[in-house]
């Protein structure tokens, strides 16, 4: 009789749900993967992940808010992660300042804070008035892993309490779980 192999996020989910049984947490981390990355990331309470429609958000992940679209979320969080090419995150955030500051001139920069427990964040909140605030943070998975991740929410006003609460859990919940080194 031939032997079942189990692929290699068959193998990451079956982890994932044996860490948590044995802890006897509620199962409530997404895993998500692709090229080279595996990554697990906590859904907010009343808030859905999408890995299904994310690429159209040029995501690897979006969260929004059923009973809203997906397709036009009030305020929708998108993770990506992208290859690093340097450990210079706080530069990466600064070119694409400069970025929307070439195609929105009237763009301002907030700090914001948005803490990770074990990786380094760079973050800001972009608004152009009337028409947007984008909250963004990268975060930066430490030297040696070639991974880094964007987190970003778009909404037309500024952001509620519940909704930075949610973003701020989302990027709190990332966890780089593969990305082989350089």
């Amino acid at each position: 009789m031939p032997r079942a192999r189990l692929s290699v996020p068959v193998v990451m989910m079956l982890f994932v749900f044996l860490a948590a049984a044995a802890k006897d947490e509620k199962l409530d981390n997404l895993l998500v993967y692709g090229d080279g990355f595996a990554f697990s990331v906590k859904e907010p309470t009343g808030w859905r992940g999408d890995t299904e429609h994310a690429a159209k958000w040029g995501a690897n992940i979006l969260f929004y808010r059923p009973p809203e679209s997906v397709d036009t979320p009030a305020a929708g969080i998108r993770v990506r992660v992208g290859k690093k090419t340097d450990e210079n995150t706080a530069e990466d955030l600064a070119y694409d300042m400069k970025g929307y500051q070439k195609e929105y001139p009237d763009v301002a920069f907030r700090d914001f804070d948005a803490p990770h427990p074990a990786y380094a964040v760079y973050s800001k909140l972009f608004t152009v008035p009337g028409k947007f605030h984008e909250y963004v943070a990268y975060l930066n998975p430490g030297e040696g892993r070639p991974f880094l991740f964007s987190v970003s929410m778009n909404t037309a006003r500024p952001a509620t309490d519940q909704e930075l609460e949610a973003f701020r859990s989302v990027l709190k919940s990332l966890n780089l779980l593969s990305g082989k080194g350089r």
